[in-house]
């Protein structure tokens, strides 16, 4: 064999054992020598390592160099602060099992077919099946959230799956929890041995090398850019401390902290790698729309860490990558909602709000509303740090007290990151006669140092500005003197441990004042980037109802309603929302009267013949319409609402209505009307035996025996009020001359006839005729109801018009045999993702749940914790 030539070594995902490092050296002389003895221009090689992983081998274009691939072990990842070259496999999708046997049970989970693509690196051969189950999902709740934990599990374990939803947090933290459920567990060689379980976001080494290029020497800010080992989730989403996402005017995003102390901004923590040209480069050539979208939302794959803890997160404060926006003391000064209230965001993340309660001095329940406003600047390149080079002036100095001071400083401490990253950050000089100081002196560099750089502090990375101001104020007055809790159960929240939902206790047990009027905001969420309130409302004013009516003097055709009350009047209707309002007085009782007019035309020409020894009779008519009148009354009217934030969420608002009658009687009658026809005509005939005082008119020729009978103008005219309805001129058209009616009426006029009458006769003049109609109903108690939802991905929508459920507006929880037992109702959606679902525990005739939108991994029967990107 030749002499070994020097080459460059590559390690990723883990450290070489001894017997791996041999191993390379040998694989890369055979290598060399097999290039040589067979005058190849390039080779290259790929071998399994001794101790698990592979490398890939090659001697391309004069260059000699080994690539090793560690199985992933992450906690061999030294905690140096640096940039590390790993990307964890996302699986996207829907949990369908999150309770399995604890022996041997694992997680059951429904795949994207992007995700089933992922898995098998890309290919579009030997896909895995789109439902499987995986012991790499099998993640119990962490530390901070064991409260989700049932007191009795048995053989089963329950997983952070079951309650611990993304829609418990708000804005981009949903889209962010989401998508770090895809992770899973990191602990890759403590999985079963399956491809699975043990799947890995593989590379070619030609992206690996730019990755590598872009990522060399990058200190992070406060973050390590590696996922939680255990694949818990680290955000919390309480009233004592919310973890959100808002980005800046550049659209980067930062982690906010909202807790006692303050409003907390730290770069949103990402997967270094995912970051990086290179990737996004390699992403698009594979078509992973899934990442692209993560990429295009946040710039890279979040990680799902979390701020430092306790003197951690003051050392990275010092350091200036954890960066104080404003205060929040006036907020947190009053009490909670509910414990897992915490701070609704938009999805901007740059507004939020929230609610909080407390007694004034005089023993009186107030609620308060505040919101938050967020200016967010850009920090340079994120927050990540390049190396520094020294100036040459420093360079010896500096480099030896920095090799000292490192010997000192305790390996893979927050506090040892925290001074390093600082040290990119501090001007050289103050470096540099700091160094000359302790270098200068007898004891040289000691803890004294280590003390000096913990408390130095250095800018924040970014001059961030926000503001918490109070907009709301309100009395909650629920009733006079002691309070009673189980009274009003009407607004209700998540209970924390998601057993269900618990009413809000409206209780002044001190105050004893008069009543106060409350039109008090009590909730508010984020909804399509809109804030939605609830408002509690009481007001026990009553008043006398004036008639409203729309009756006139003259109600002939047309529509009519009178609407009349007996005894005083409230308002009723205790909750109203920003998209639903059903307030309205509430009379003793209320009788409703619509009267409906319908033109029913003319009748036939009434011909009055003249009366006897009178020469002159007339002719007339008349317009007829039909009156529908309906009379409704209502006796003690009630209305009722109920407000519920569903279990598992932070912005959602569920509006139950309810109304009630104890009687009601319903009647309807049809009557026939008439209005002259303000015209009519003189009608004359003669005869010197019946017909001869009062002279003659016009025709001729001239009746002698009443054989002729003549209709002449001009008409008569006599209107009055009524009679527009009835006008329509000179309908017989006579003008000022005649017409001859004798044909109509000398059969009763002529002396030939015998048909006298000493008053005359009617002939014509029939109206429209209508079926006699006059009936009554009597009901004894009716209740509607309906109920509403506002919603991400639903807006603010209609769900049913059934009676709600009567537990909507009583207390809960109650006691059922030493148990609590909680009213319930939760709701479920996509976070992160092209497609848009929803769905409610509302159920339908069928059993089904009420849904929105739509994606083909579930079937809609219960509530679904959906993880990774969901675009399908």
């Amino acid at each position: 064999m030749h002499s070994p030539r020097p080459y460059g070594l590559l390690v990723l995902n883990g450290q070489l054992s001894n017997s791996d490092k041999n191993f390379i050296d040998h694989e890369i002389k055979k290598l060399s020598n097999n290039k040589t003895v067979s005058k190849l221009q390039s080779i290259r090689q790929v071998k399994n390592l001794p101790d698990r992983g592979y490398v890939i081998l090659q001697d391309m274009a004069g260059l000699l160099k080994a690539i090793a691939h560690k199985e992933l072990k992450i906690a061999e990842f030294e905690p140096d602060g640096l940039a590390k070259l790993y990307i964890p496999m996302l699986y996207s999708g829907v949990i369908t099992k999150s309770i399995p046997l604890t022996e041997g049970g694992k997680v059951g989970i429904k795949l994207t077919e992007q995700s089933r693509r992922r898995l098998v690196h890309y290919s579009n051969e030997n896909l895995p099946d789109k439902d499987i189950e995986l012991e790499k999902f099998k993640i119990e709740y962490s530390p901070n959230f064991q409260y989700f934990k049932p007191r009795y599990s048995g053989i089963y374990t329950h997983t952070q799956y079951v309650k611990q939803r993304p829609t418990w947090y708000s804005g981009a933290m949903v889209e962010v929890v989401q998508i770090i459920g895809g992770y899973g567990r990191q602990d890759i060689s403590n999985l079963p041995e399956n491809d699975l379980e043990k799947a890995a976001l593989k590379l070619p080494d030609s992206y690996i090398e730019k990755i590598t290029g872009e990522l060399d020497g990058i200190r992070l800010p406060g973050y390590s850019g590696l996922p939680n080992i255990d694949g818990q989730f680290q955000y919390d989403y309480k009233f004592s401390k919310t973890h959100l996402v808002s980005f800046d005017s550049e659209n980067k995003p930062w982690l906010i902290q909202i807790d006692p102390s303050g409003v907390w901004a730290m770069p949103l923590p990402l997967i270094p790698a995912t970051t990086t040209e290179a990737f996004r480069e390699y992403i698009e050539e594979v078509g992973d729309d899934e990442i692209l979208k993560i990429l295009d939302r946040f710039g890279g794959m979040p990680s799902g860490e979390t701020f430092p803890f306790g003197a951690d997160f003051q050392a990275w404060r010092r350091a200036g990558a954890v960066i104080k926006i404003c205060d929040t003391s006036d907020f947190y000064q009053y009490e909670a909602m509910y414990s897992a209230c915490g701070w609704s965001f938009n999805s901007k993340g740059n507004e939020g709000f929230n609610t909080c309660w407390g007694y004034a001095d005089n023993g009186l329940m107030y609620a308060y509303g505040y919101k938050i406003k967020l200016n967010l600047v850009p920090a340079q390149k994120e927050g990540w740090l390049d190396k520094v080079d020294v100036d040459s002036n420093y360079i010896e100095v500096i480099s030896q007290y920095l090799n000292k001071l490192g010997v000192l400083l305790p390996k893979g401490e927050q506090k040892t990151l925290a001074i390093l990253y600082k040290l990119r950050r501090v001007p050289q000089e103050d470096i540099y006669q700091k160094a000359l100081n302790s270098l200068r002196n007898p004891s040289g560099v000691t803890e004294i140092d280590i003390d000096y750089w913990d408390n130095y502090e250095v800018k924040p990375i970014a001059s961030h500005s926000g503001s918490v101001t109070r907009v709301s104020s309100g009395a909650v007055c629920w009733l006079l003197g002691k309070q009673y809790p189980t009274s009003m159960g009407r607004l209700k929240f998540p209970e924390l441990t998601g057993q269900g939902c618990e009413s809000f206790i409206f209780a002044s047990p001190d105050y004893t004042g008069e009543f106060v009027r409350c039109d008090t905001v009590m909730f508010g969420c984020y909804v399509e980037d809109q804030l939605k309130v609830v408002k509690f409302f009481i007001d026990n004013r009553t008043f006398t109802k004036e008639v409203q009516s729309t009756f006139e003097d003259i109600m002939i055709v047309g529509q009519w309603e009178k609407t009349e009350t007996t005894g005083s009047t409230g308002l009723m209707g205790y909750f109203y929302t920003s998209d639903f309002d059903d307030r309205r007085e509430a009379p003793e009782s209320t009788i409703y009267t619509h009267i409906k007019g319908t033109d029913l035309g003319y009748g036939n020409p009434a011909y009055q013949t003249p009366q006897l020894l009178y020469t002159h009779g007339s002719l007339s008519r008349s317009r007829y319409y039909k009156h529908e009148t309906t009379i409704k009354t209502e006796s003690s009217n009630s209305l009722d609402i109920g407000i519920c934030v569903p279990a598992f969420n932070r912005d959602g608002i569920l509006y139950a209505y309810q109304e009630s009658t104890i009687s009601e009687s319903i009647n309807e009658k049809h009557t026939l009307h008439s209005i002259a026809d303000p015209t009519s005509y003189p009608l004359w005939t003669y005869d010197p035996v019946f017909y001869w005082i009062g002279g003659f008119g016009k025709g001729e020729p001239k009746p002698k025996t009443g054989e002729y009978v003549y209709v002449y103008g001009p008409p008569k005219y006599n209107p009055n009020d009524y009679s527009d309805f009835a006008d329509s001129g000179d309908w017989f058209g006579v003008g000022s001359t005649y017409k001859d009616v004798s044909g109509v009426c000398a059969p009763y006029t002529s002396r030939a006839s015998g048909n006298h009458q000493a008053g005359g006769v009617v002939i014509g003049g029939e109206g429209p005729t209508i079926d006699p109609y006059d009936k009554t109903e009597n009901f004894n108690g009716k209740t509607i109801g309906k109920v509403n939802f506002s919603y991400q991905s639903v807006g603010a929508k209609l769900v049913h018009r059934n009676v709600p459920d009567a537990w909507y507006f009583a207390f809960s929880p109650v006691d059922a045999g030493g148990d609590l037992s909680y009213f319930y109702r939760d709701a479920c959606r996509v976070g992160f993702g092209d497609s848009e679902y929803a769905n409610i525990s509302e159920t339908d005739q069928y059993n089904r749940r009420y849904k929105w939108g739509y994606t083909s991994l579930v079937d809609h029967q219960s509530s679904y914790h959906f993880i990774g990107v969901i675009n399908e």
